[in-house]
Protein backbone atom coordinates (compact mmCIF):
# COMPACT_ATOMS: atom_id res chain seq x y z
CA UNK A 1 0.00 0.00 0.00
CA UNK A 2 1.39 3.38 -1.20
CA UNK A 3 1.81 5.77 1.55
CA UNK A 4 0.60 8.70 -0.98
CA UNK A 5 -2.52 8.89 -2.86
CA UNK A 6 -1.82 9.14 -6.53
CA UNK A 7 -3.06 12.82 -7.11
CA UNK A 8 -0.21 13.33 -4.67
CA UNK A 9 2.37 11.67 -5.73
CA UNK A 10 5.51 14.03 -6.61
CA UNK A 11 6.07 12.74 -10.30
CA UNK A 12 2.31 13.33 -11.03
CA UNK A 13 2.21 16.46 -9.77
CA UNK A 14 5.50 17.00 -11.69
CA UNK A 15 3.89 15.70 -14.78
CA UNK A 16 0.28 17.84 -14.20
CA UNK A 17 2.31 20.83 -14.01
CA UNK A 18 4.47 19.91 -16.92
CA UNK A 19 1.66 19.50 -18.84
CA UNK A 20 -0.49 22.48 -17.83
CA UNK A 21 1.80 25.08 -17.04
CA UNK A 22 4.51 24.08 -19.76
CA UNK A 23 2.96 22.23 -22.96
CA UNK A 24 -0.17 24.33 -22.42
CA UNK A 25 0.84 27.11 -20.84
CA UNK A 26 3.52 29.62 -21.45
CA UNK A 27 6.30 28.83 -18.48
CA UNK A 28 9.56 27.63 -20.85
CA UNK A 29 11.22 25.66 -17.75
CA UNK A 30 7.97 23.61 -17.76
CA UNK A 31 8.03 23.16 -21.42
CA UNK A 32 11.90 21.56 -20.55
CA UNK A 33 10.90 19.66 -17.79
CA UNK A 34 8.19 18.09 -20.03
CA UNK A 35 10.31 17.45 -23.03
CA UNK A 36 12.30 15.28 -20.08
CA UNK A 37 9.55 14.04 -18.44
CA UNK A 38 7.90 12.35 -21.58
CA UNK A 39 10.79 12.31 -23.78
CA UNK A 40 12.92 10.30 -21.60
CA UNK A 41 10.57 7.39 -21.96
CA UNK A 42 9.73 7.21 -25.74
CA UNK A 43 13.62 7.39 -26.30
CA UNK A 44 14.05 4.69 -23.56
CA UNK A 45 11.18 2.14 -25.53
CA UNK A 46 12.78 3.26 -29.15
CA UNK A 47 16.04 2.74 -28.42
CA UNK A 48 16.07 0.80 -25.45
CA UNK A 49 16.09 -3.45 -25.36
CA UNK A 50 12.81 -4.59 -25.53
CA UNK A 51 10.74 -7.57 -23.48
CA UNK A 52 10.80 -10.55 -25.77
CA UNK A 53 7.41 -12.46 -25.27
CA UNK A 54 8.33 -16.00 -26.55
CA UNK A 55 4.86 -17.94 -26.19
CA UNK A 56 1.44 -17.71 -24.40
CA UNK A 57 -0.17 -21.18 -23.38
CA UNK A 58 -3.63 -21.42 -22.49
CA UNK A 59 -3.61 -23.41 -19.11
CA UNK A 60 -7.50 -23.14 -18.41
CA UNK A 61 -10.65 -21.54 -18.46
CA UNK A 62 -9.82 -17.76 -18.63
CA UNK A 63 -5.97 -18.78 -17.35
CA UNK A 64 -2.85 -18.17 -19.49
CA UNK A 65 0.32 -18.46 -19.01
CA UNK A 66 2.56 -15.66 -20.76
CA UNK A 67 6.59 -16.57 -21.19
CA UNK A 68 8.51 -13.11 -21.37
CA UNK A 69 11.72 -12.75 -21.71
CA UNK A 70 13.19 -9.66 -19.81
CA UNK A 71 16.37 -8.85 -20.77
CA UNK A 72 16.83 -10.07 -24.58
CA UNK A 73 20.30 -11.79 -24.93
CA UNK A 74 22.54 -10.54 -27.43
CA UNK A 75 23.75 -12.75 -30.55
CA UNK A 76 26.92 -12.86 -28.72
CA UNK A 77 25.57 -14.35 -25.23
CA UNK A 78 23.03 -16.91 -26.78
CA UNK A 79 25.77 -18.69 -28.61
CA UNK A 80 28.19 -18.54 -25.38
CA UNK A 81 25.07 -20.18 -23.38
CA UNK A 82 23.76 -22.51 -26.34
CA UNK A 83 20.62 -20.24 -25.15
CA UNK A 84 17.91 -19.85 -28.27
CA UNK A 85 14.68 -18.60 -28.38
CA UNK A 86 13.40 -22.17 -29.19
CA UNK A 87 15.20 -23.46 -26.29
CA UNK A 88 13.30 -20.90 -24.30
CA UNK A 89 10.01 -22.09 -25.69
CA UNK A 90 10.91 -25.40 -24.97
CA UNK A 91 11.12 -24.89 -21.46
CA UNK A 92 8.10 -22.77 -21.43
CA UNK A 93 6.26 -25.80 -22.83
CA UNK A 94 7.46 -28.59 -20.70
CA UNK A 95 6.47 -26.37 -17.92
CA UNK A 96 3.11 -26.10 -19.58
CA UNK A 97 2.83 -29.39 -19.43
CA UNK A 98 3.91 -30.02 -16.19
CA UNK A 99 0.78 -27.94 -14.94
CA UNK A 100 -1.44 -30.01 -16.45
CA UNK A 101 0.17 -33.01 -15.65
CA UNK A 102 -0.13 -32.11 -12.24
CA UNK A 103 -3.77 -30.36 -12.58
CA UNK A 104 -5.22 -33.94 -14.43
CA UNK A 105 -3.32 -36.13 -11.43
CA UNK A 106 -5.34 -33.59 -8.62
CA UNK A 107 -8.72 -33.91 -10.91
CA UNK A 108 -8.79 -36.68 -12.78
CA UNK A 109 -11.40 -36.15 -15.15
CA UNK A 110 -11.02 -36.99 -18.98
CA UNK A 111 -10.97 -33.18 -20.19
CA UNK A 112 -7.79 -33.12 -18.10
CA UNK A 113 -6.12 -35.84 -18.75
CA UNK A 114 -6.48 -34.59 -22.91
CA UNK A 115 -5.19 -31.56 -22.47
CA UNK A 116 -2.57 -33.01 -20.18
CA UNK A 117 -1.58 -35.39 -23.24
CA UNK A 118 -1.93 -32.59 -26.06
CA UNK A 119 0.58 -30.30 -24.20
CA UNK A 120 2.76 -33.14 -23.26
CA UNK A 121 3.10 -34.01 -26.89
CA UNK A 122 3.47 -30.10 -27.60
CA UNK A 123 5.84 -30.11 -25.34
CA UNK A 124 7.72 -32.78 -27.12
CA UNK A 125 7.74 -31.31 -30.61
CA UNK A 126 8.84 -28.10 -29.08
CA UNK A 127 12.28 -30.12 -27.26
CA UNK A 128 12.93 -31.72 -30.75
CA UNK A 129 12.46 -28.59 -32.62
CA UNK A 130 14.96 -26.66 -29.89
CA UNK A 131 17.59 -29.70 -30.31
CA UNK A 132 17.56 -29.76 -33.76
CA UNK A 133 18.15 -25.99 -33.73
CA UNK A 134 20.99 -26.04 -31.14
CA UNK A 135 22.35 -28.91 -33.30
CA UNK A 136 22.52 -26.63 -36.63
CA UNK A 137 23.74 -23.72 -34.64
CA UNK A 138 26.67 -25.86 -33.56
CA UNK A 139 27.29 -26.98 -37.29
CA UNK A 140 27.57 -23.11 -38.38
CA UNK A 141 29.83 -22.39 -35.38
CA UNK A 142 32.25 -25.41 -35.96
Amino acid sequence: MSLLPYALRPSVIIRRKAIWQGILGPSTLWKVVAAWVFGKGTLKRFFGKQVEVIGTEKVGRNAFVNVINVAPMTKKQQRATGVNRKVLQAQASSDVAKSWADKASAKSSRKNRRRAAKTEKMARAARAKADKAQRKSRKKAS
